[in-house]
């Protein structure tokens, strides 16, 4: 073969080898695919099958890339005719081509499934909700990916194959339309399967992104609490009644407040509630009480009755203080009573902010991840902020500085740049705020609604081929959650601390709400304020446009849980589709 023909053979496939790096930079934007959620940290037969596969086929694609990225930059220097003529070299490309993809249409056509091993991945990622919060992708995402993937390696083995063809026809005088034929049938019917399966799919297939629970809470690391909003509090009958009597049941008292009237020893020397006292009961005259330190959230460890009964965790702890009902005159026993104090005061953080926060769109930057955090008592939401770029692919991403404020500052208002909690006003919606694709969520804030804080999502039209946001300054608009019917309550029945549970899991659904409550009287005394607030970050990875924002809740039975926002994924299944390039003849 002369080398006339070699530069009219690179010649030919020049543009096409340009499409391709075109689409592999695209890629690399996304880097390369995350194991699902149904293969991390299991070992279950599927996983085991697709962690070999996976292996196997990188290895192939290893071997693959080498020799297309060797082919390529030889391909204009004088060298390259010997290693185009080199026989071995071109069987192998063949050989390894046709390795390849066996292993591809063992991924998406396997008759041992009667299905294809995509789909049973695709099945277990969705339906064990405890993995698919390791993965840092949403189920749709790995798909796409998966799928973006292996577009790439069969245009370069195919791209290599023929290459290797049109040299054996030119140097051994064999029939190229033949060989020809016989491949691109070969291509185009693995393109058609990928895409057929993946667009069926990604269609149904799960776009939220969530934060399981770590493996060692950390109070301010991986969450924070809403602090003395409801705490359960021991109050003497007669410091409740205004009429400074005892002559009334601790039941009765509703709604009340600790006026600190009586001279009793527990009375007077335990830190009074400042605010509200509510839902009173009697459990026993006498009791021990072991008082929290000062510097806690916390009043009490633990109370333990005469009978024996303890409220709250027992331990090796301080001193316990004797606490015991006492007469009135001759009639009247004065009981302690243990009730709920919403204690308004400096010790108690239940703040909210309705600031909002919008990623910089005269930039073309979108939100890409969120977070709560917690400054100066009050709870923010987060976001992580990143270039839009064609096609959906995100750069450069960052968090935007927090406008963290001070509520006792005098140019801070209450229902306007705050939220307070109350036992009146302290439920929080519990919504997935989302909107169809042609649009991205570039901005978040709370608002109130009625007693309710609720979340409110700011959406951007903008272009996916050119990755240009729409006028966005002008034409952004913002959508709440919730529908016409009355939202669902999630109820906590007497629960223990978050952080006690071993994992939590979603348990809400939308057009639902939960208050935020105390804890259990038994099992801790109701002495924290549930549920806690997960503050780990909440980002895919890698980073992709979103539909949508959602505040969920995650728990145990029996527990406190603790609220999260989570992401909805950009909705990438109708761009499923062979890119011409890749289909097209030669």
């Amino acid at each position: 073969m002369s080398m006339n023909d070699i530069l009219n053979i690179e010649r030919h496939y020049k543009e096409e080898r340009d499409q391709i790096d075109k689409y592999e930079k695209i890629f690399n934007r996304f880097q390369y695919i995350r194991f699902p959620a149904c293969v991390v940290d299991t070992q279950t037969d599927l996983a085991k099958l697709f962690r070999t596969r996976y292996e196997k086929t990188r290895d192939i694609v290893s071997n693959l890339t080498q020799d297309y990225d060797s082919l390529q930059s030889n391909s204009n220097r004088s060298g390259s005719g010997k290693l185009l003529n080199d026989l071995a070299f071109k069987q192998y490309l063949i050989y390894s081509g046709l390795d390849l993809k066996i292993e591809i249409l063992r991924l998406f056509k396997d008759t041992r499934f009667k299905t294809c091993l995509a789909k049973e991945l695709a099945k277990a990622n969705q339906e064990q909700a405890n993995k698919t919060c390791r993965a840092s992708q949403s189920p749709q995402q790995f798909l796409y990916t998966l799928f973006m993937q292996n577009v790439l390696y069969e245009a370069k083995q195919y791209a290599l194959t023929k290459w290797s063809y049109i040299v054996r026809a030119k140097s051994e005088f064999l029939d190229y339309i033949f060989f020809k034929k016989d491949a691109k049938e070969s291509h185009e019917n693995l393109l058609d399967l990928m895409e057929t399966v993946t667009k069926d799919l990604m269609v149904t297939a799960d776009r939220t992104v969530w934060r399981c629970d770590p493996k060692d809470h950390q109070l301010g690391v991986t969450y924070e609490k809403v602090t003395r909003l409801l705490q359960g509090y021991i109050a003497n009958e007669f410091d409740l009644s205004k009429e400074q009597t005892c002559e009334r049941e601790c039941p009765d008292y509703k709604f009340s407040k600790d006026e600190g009237y009586s001279d009793s020893p527990f009375s007077s020397r335990h830190t009074r509630c400042s605010g509200n006292v509510y839902d009173c009961r009697f459990v026993e005259s006498d009791m021990k009480v072991c008082e929290s330190d000062s510097t806690s959230d916390r009043r009490y460890e633990y109370i333990q009755f005469e009978s024996g009964l303890v409220y709250g965790q027992k331990g090796t702890s301080r001193a316990v203080t004797n606490v015991e009902s006492w007469h009135r005159w001759i009639f009247y026993r004065c009981s302690y009573c243990l009730c709920l104090c919403d204690d308004i005061s400096p010790n108690s953080d239940r703040f909210f902010s309705l600031r909002p926060v919008v990623a910089d769109v005269e930039r073309n930057r979108v939100v890409t991840g969120v977070r709560f955090v917690k400054r100066n008592r009050v709870f923010h939401l987060q976001i992580q902020e990143g270039d839009l770029l064609p096609q959906g692919v995100i750069n450069q991403t960052e968090w935007k500085p927090v406008d963290s404020f001070d509520v006792s500052s005098k140019d801070v208002k209450k229902d306007v740049d705050f939220h307070m909690l109350t036992y009146e006003k302290r439920s929080i919606d519990l919504d997935e705020v989302k909107v169809k694709n042609k649009s991205v969520v570039t901005g978040l804030r709370f608002r109130v609604d009625g007693t309710h804080l609720n979340l409110e999502v700011q959406f951007t039209e903008f272009d996916f081929e050119s990755g240009q946001l729409i006028e966005p300054t002008k034409k952004s608009f913002w959508k709440s959650g919730g529908s016409d019917q009355p939202r669902n309550k999630l109820l906590l029945k007497n629960p223990n601390v978050s952080t006690q549970s071993n994992s939590s899991v979603p348990l809400s659904s939308d057009n639902q709400y939960i208050d935020f409550t105390n804890t259990g009287f038994k099992e801790d005394a109701a002495q924290s304020t549930v549920p806690f607030i997960d503050i780990q970050d909440v980002t895919s990875d890698p980073p992709v446009p979103l539909s949508g924002i959602g505040i969920y809740y995650k728990g145990l039975d029996g527990y406190g849980g603790f609220l999260g926002p989570k992401l909805i994924t950009y909705d990438f299944s109708p761009y499923v589709k062979m890119p011409t390039w890749a289909i097209q003849g030669s």
